[in-house]
């Protein structure tokens, strides 16, 4: 089994954001004690870590960006119709070559 570079990215950051927003939330309303970031560690566990595992779980289930054939819509294709190994970044956009 490979290691889940995916889950481990996600589910700290969205840990992080929910206790943030606990953090910045309790500021906000006056509380200024150790008590405030105990609270926000649990809250930001016990609501981030279902949030980001649901997250990673949809990104997986989405399917990935489908890249043109068009040279119109592609501005590579050109290049690649030349050297068809040519590697390629990322994905075009999907609004590009929409005015």
């Amino acid at each position: 089994m490979t290691f889940p570079y995916l889950r481990s990215t996600i589910v700290p950051l969205a840990v992080g954001c929910v206790a943030g927003a606990v953090i910045i939330a309790g500021l906000t309303a006056g509380f200024y004690g150790w008590q405030l970031f105990a609270v926000a560690g649990v809250i930001g566990l016990a609501a981030g870590v279902p949030f980001g595992l649901w997250n990673v779980r949809r990104m997986r289930a989405t399917d990935p960006l489908i890249r043109p054939e068009s040279a119109t819509m592609d501005p590579t294709a050109s290049a690649r119709a030349i050297d068809p190994r040519r590697a390629e970044p990322y994905p075009a956009a999907p609004d590009q070559g929409q005015a």
